[in-house]
């Protein structure tokens, strides 16, 4: 989702591999960054408008086809997150290597495809069960063809989240970090740009899968969604090389990326070894390597953040639906959670100046924590049964511990963001290791639904979220220590000043 130096980070990166990320007070900047392209800017935002449309839309759009012809529990949803999540967690690292390796134009090119045609089987394996069953199944898994067809949008589902691993570490981290050409200043304004993209197609993409479901009808909107992706496919496929060519640093990239992997084509020792072998040791070495970088604890954090279900996700939309929440009012509430989270793009580039890159992640982080005390709350005091409906004040403290903490959560985001963007950029494998936080976070999403597949019954979610809650400060606990390896310390100077005690404990 940050205190940086506006040094010239290239130049720093050659003495230093591993740099600092943030000791104090923003420093004096030694040289003035060249200004953004606005033009080609504002190109490479509308591709990721497009693209970010289509997932957050499959995103809220899959998971309420779920809940709504598999009703009364929480396990379909789950099974699908579970899948989805594994493979990602098995295949992000080639995923990353293959952003490494590959054409930096063709890798992402090929992922639209990949992603729109996942999403035209999903979204069609939904209208088949529409079709044939209507909206409500008495017994949704009685027949081989509902269990084909929810098997296909599991495969769907996989491959789409393979598919967005790689254009996001294609395009959000790689893409990213070249176009900013070393510019604290430039990265944070790419970055919060995208995020805000991000949270936008979030707000509006469920309010119009709702608008779809309430005005028309499940199928319809089915096939009102596929068509969209067929014709988005083909804007995608053709915007994106007009990107690219505005850009030319990408191109710069990619021909000093193809001399380093000519360099290793005609190492002779590469071809005695079978390339399964290679993969293999490679991948480890990225794993033990990232294990032991200085910002493996902020991606720890980060991590742990995605064991939860105290947000607007499958699981959660599957335990609301039980309770009688409708459509139009969950997709107003997530709009409100997503206008938070836009908040925290603006406050995070305000607390970047004022306290630092990682001090202003760890006000964040802490904030969310204090925030979701409420959300926890209202699932043990005036929780409303299954099919019945929750009090007012109850969907106060839930609504609105959520919506609160979402500030803190996205302005997070982008200060661990740039913290890793910043600590790899000068490292030769930085996407396949980047790929490797992709990972660290579906390893922790995957556990989510191992636990929501157990805990099944919607009069068990209070349970699920109080062991998200407990994710939540575990993660906190790792930033502080991430905080202290960086800065030395975790409270500020001159407050250990003023408190002696604090004083000794830093002095173990």
């Amino acid at each position: 989702m940050s205190e940086q130096g506006a040094d010239n980070l290239a130049t720093a990166a050659v003495s230093n591999p591993n740099p600092t990320i943030d000791t104090g007070q923003n420093d004096t900047q030694a040289e003035v960054a060249a200004p953004l392209d606005r033009k080609a800017l504002l190109l490479l935002l509308v591709q990721h408008f497009s693209n970010s449309w289509g997932l957050r839309t499959a995103e809220f759009a899959i998971y309420l086809f779920l809940v709504t012809l598999f009703p009364d529990t929480l396990l379909p949803a789950s099974l699908y997150g579970f899948f989805t999540t594994g493979v990602a967690i098995v295949f992000s690292g080639w995923a990353g290597r293959q952003v490494d390796i590959r054409n930096n134009l063709r890798i992402v090119q090929a992922s639209v495809i990949i992603i729109k045609l996942a999403d035209c089987a999903a979204y069609g394996a939904s209208l088949v069960l529409f079709t044939a069953h209507g909206h409500q199944l008495s017994h949704p898994w009685s027949s081989a063809l509902s269990r084909g067809m929810f098997a296909l949008i599991v495969v769907a589902g996989c491959v789409h989240n393979l598919a967005n691993v790689t254009i996001s570490v294609s395009i959000e981290r790689d893409w990213v970090t070249v176009i900013a050409s070393g510019s604290s200043d430039n990265l944070t304004t790419l970055n919060t740009y995208m995020r805000r993209i991000d949270l936008l197609c979030k707000l509006l993409a469920p309010l119009f899968v709702s608008l779809l479901t309430t005005a028309a009808s499940y199928t319809f909107a089915a096939y009102f969604l596929c068509g969209i992706e067929g014709a988005t496919m083909l804007f995608e496929l053709l915007w994106i090389s007009v990107v690219y060519r505005r850009f030319p640093m990408l191109k710069g990239a990619q021909v000093a990326r193809d001399a380093l992997l000519q360099e290793r084509v005609h190492d002779p020792h590469r071809h005695q070894m079978r390339r399964v072998q290679v993969s293999l040791k490679n991948h480890l070495l990225d794993w033990i390597e990232f294990v032991h970088h200085p910002v493996f604890l902020s991606s720890l954090s980060i991590s742990c953040l995605y064991f939860t279900v105290l947000s607007f996700d499958g699981t959660m939309l599957s335990y609301l639906k039980a309770v009688n929440y409708s459509d139009p009012f969950l997709a107003g509430m997530r709009g409100l959670n997503v206008v938070a989270g836009l908040a925290g793009t603006l406050v995070m580039p305000l607390l970047e100046r004022k306290l630092g890159l990682v001090r202003a992640g760890n006000w964040s982080i802490w904030s969310e924590v204090v925030c979701l005390i409420p959300a926890v709350v209202s699932f043990f005091v005036g929780a409303p049964s299954v099919g019945g409906h929750a009090p007012a004040w109850n969907s106060v403290l839930l609504f609105g511990g959520m919506m609160l903490s979402r500030t803190g959560l996205w302005a997070f985001d982008l200060c661990q963001l740039k913290e890793l963007q910043l600590a790899l950029e000068s490292h030769p494998r930085r996407n396949s290791i980047t790929a490797l936080q992709f990972s660290l976070q579906n390893v922790a999403d995957m556990l989510k639904y191992v636990l929501t597949a157990v805990l099944s019954r919607p009069s068990q979610f209070k349970w699920a979220a109080l062991a998200s809650y407990v994710s939540v400060v575990a993660g906190a606990a790792a930033y502080l220590l991430y905080v202290r390896k960086e800065r030395g310390h975790i409270f500020h100077e001159v407050c250990s000043e003023r408190m002696p005690l604090l004083v000794a404990w830093r002095a173990r």
